[in-house]
């Protein structure tokens, strides 16, 4: 069993994003959490790693939509600010739970 691996994936509501892991575990974000931790390159230096988006500026009241797969290892989101080229692997979803940090 891969711990890593959601088993469900769901949208509560416009707001969060609900996974469901093969251990039992479950993870909740919000739109806000998930636009904060954007590891795309838009968000994030490719060189140097450092975040470039500041995740103060994410409204607490932004949305998300079009969950879509991205292979068989990570999920892609648009948000309401209209950022769109995150993919969030699922073991980084994982290792950033909120519920867990």
């Amino acid at each position: 069993m891969n711990p890593f691996q959601p088993l469900v994936i769901r949208r509560s509501d416009p707001a969060k994003l609900e996974l469901e892991w093969a251990d039992g575990h479950k993870t909740v974000y919000t739109a806000a959490q998930l636009r904060g931790v954007c590891p795309c390159a838009g968000c994030v230096n490719e060189v140097t790693g450092k975040r470039m988006h500041d995740p103060a500026s994410v409204p607490a009241d932004l949305t998300q939509a079009d969950v879509r797969m991205v292979g068989n290892y990570a999920i892609a989101l648009r948000f309401s600010d209209g950022h769109d080229t995150g993919i969030f692997p699922y073991r980084f979803l994982r290792d950033r739970d909120p519920q867990l940090a």
